[in-house]
């Protein structure tokens, strides 16, 4: 239910959840199936502001490196998942696995300790079922497998499905303009006794046997830093672990996808299962990329772009039109997915109406078709690939970061409106990342080949191929790092179970706790985390 306003002696609650993203309404929503009474606190209102999100600017120091905080934070109920695209993916064996070649990259824990917890994060997500392997028609060999699939949340802005659960549980209490601005923990330093929370009304002070911080990569990092200013001996102490090994993936297009059967494109297209959409990916096996000291790296078939007009498709050029023009482009997609469609300016716009004139009537059918199950069926289709004779697609390719620890989130000197020390992020990409997505392309090329299935086709040279993956390195949706899961303290910020070392009461449940990125989006693995972390602390009879 909601809260007028957090009351001068708010009494104690048995979890305090601050952020109601994804992972943090899917949270409250699991707390509240187990007979846990919440309060979810959320900085923002019950839609966005501009105003509110102003708290979540940061200084970019590189900015080809990192999304601009305005496309990659909600402050509202529901958080991201506003603008999230919906896809969910599973991490790969491999990502659990001993990687001597990538030493920073060790989990605490193997993914058989998460494996159980997809299911019920893929309920919270809208996707369907857990299935993210579902074995290819075809036995592939050198290296290649088509059985890894991406599912996608039937309804990406989860809070239209799940606001009114949330308003009607009788055990979740929603708090909304309260922005946490403080944490004092015990003379000790062994738990947590309070949050000081910045409301309209005042400051107020909120008390729970279990605090758990679910603000996002970013968010999570700052407010832990921001905590650590006045005590340095918290989460590692000064320049320790805090805020370092902030990671994302790289993702973009080197060359083209040449099938050798035309038609086979049907098998890398959306497919129904369980209600929502999936598709295939093109993706090394785990014994290839371990054999290969490889990053991992997945790819997919994909449309060229739309906003370059000489690919001469009325489909394409009809549907950049639609999305050039912000009113339009942004009910169809978030702003985001919206401008990496639209590319560059000056847009020519000329070009593509003569596209889609030509086309027509042709062109028209096609588009009928892509509109209706792209933006009227239900559910909604995720993406479309425009079939061609020639079997000739772009390729995209989604790829792991190496941790790094000189990527981090620091603070500046500047404050935001709650008068809490803004974040510094500083994203650093490595030459190891670079070389990974070069040699992930040149041996899918050749199993490719070997299972004749078809080849690829560089845009490039191999300087200009190289320059190119190196010069478009950058993320800043993703958000993974900074409060790294970890066994020794000071290492890592959380232990195996998502605690706070030392706070026996204060949990993350967040992306920010991984220690590699894989070649998944993160929010299915962040969900599953907080769904595991739920079942234990709601069977956990301690008290602080």
């Amino acid at each position: 239910m909601l809260v007028e306003q957090l009351s001068p002696d708010q009494p104690a609650c048995d979890f305090c959840i601050v952020g109601s993203g994804p992972v943090g309404m899917a949270l409250a929503l699991e707390l509240d199936e187990l007979g846990q009474e919440i309060l979810l606190l959320e900085s923002g209102g019950s839609d966005l502001d501009s105003k509110i999100a102003d708290a979540s600017r940061a200084q970019i120091v590189d900015q080809r490196r990192h999304a601009d905080m305005s496309l990659t934070v909600c402050r509202a109920l529901g958080g991201t998942s506003w603008t999230w695209g919906g896809r969910c993916v599973a991490y790969n064996d491999a990502d659990f696995a001993a990687r001597n070649f990538v030493p920073d990259a060790a989990w605490p824990i193997t993914h058989d300790t998460i494996r159980p917890w997809y299911a019920t994060a893929s309920k919270y997500l809208l996707c369907g079922n857990d299935h993210f392997n579902i074995p290819y028609t075809r036995a592939l060999t050198g290296g290649l497998t088509m059985d890894s699939v991406e599912r996608w949340a039937t309804t990406p802005r989860l809070i239209e499905i799940h606001r009114d659960a949330l308003i009607r549980s009788q055990r979740i209490k929603i708090s909304l303009r309260s922005t946490v601005v403080g944490l004092y923990v015990n003379e000790d330093g062994s738990w947590v006794e309070s949050l000081e929370v910045a409301t309209p009304a005042g400051p107020r002070t909120v008390k729970a046997r279990n605090f758990i911080l679910a603000l996002g990569g970013v968010e999570t990092s700052r407010f832990l830093l921001s905590i650590q200013q006045k005590n340095p001996r918290l989460f590692g102490g000064i320049d320790g672990p805090l805020g370092r090994y902030y990671m994302g993936h790289l993702s973009g297009k080197i060359a083209t996808l040449q099938l050798r059967n035309p038609e086979s494109v049907s098998d890398l297209d959306f497919h129904l299962d369980d209600g929502a959409w999936y598709r295939r990916r093109l993706m090394l096996t785990d014994e290839t990329q371990l054999n290969n000291k490889l990053l991992n790296a997945v790819f997919w078939a994909d449309n060229p772009a739309f906003y370059d007009p000489s690919h001469r498709s009325p489909v394409l050029s009809a549907t950049f039109l639609a999305i050039a023009f912000p009113p339009t482009g942004r009910r169809l997609l978030s702003e985001a997915i919206r401008l990496a469609h639209t590319g560059p300016r000056p847009y020519k716009i000329a070009a593509h109406l003569r596209n889609a004139i030509l086309g027509a009537p042709g062109g028209a059918v096609d588009l009928y078709r892509v509109l209706r199950d792209r933006f009227l069926a239900k559910p909604r289709k995720p993406g479309f690939i425009v079939p061609n004779k020639g079997g000739s697609y772009a390729l995209h390719y989604h790829a792991e970061q190496a941790p790094n620890p000189l990527s981090r989130i620091t603070l500046t000197a500047e404050k935001d409106a709650f008068g809490m020390p803004r974040a510094s992020i500083d994203m650093r990409y490595s030459c190891q990342d670079v070389d990974s997505v070069l040699e992930s392309h040149r041996l899918l090329d050749q199993a490719l080949r070997a299972n004749q299935i078809g080849q690829l086709v560089y845009w490039n040279s191999p300087e200009e191929t190289r320059a190119w993956v190196e010069e478009n390195a950058g993320d800043g949706f993703h958000q993974i790092g900074g409060v790294r899961m970890g066994t020794d303290p000071s290492t890592s910020v959380v232990d195996p179970d998502l605690n706070v070392h030392g706070l026996s009461n204060l949990s993350i449940a967040s992306s920010a706790v991984f220690p590699s990125g894989s070649q998944a989006n993160s929010t299915l693995l962040a969900v599953a985390l907080a769904m595991r972390l739920a079942h234990r602390l709601a069977n956990s009879t301690s008290r602080p």
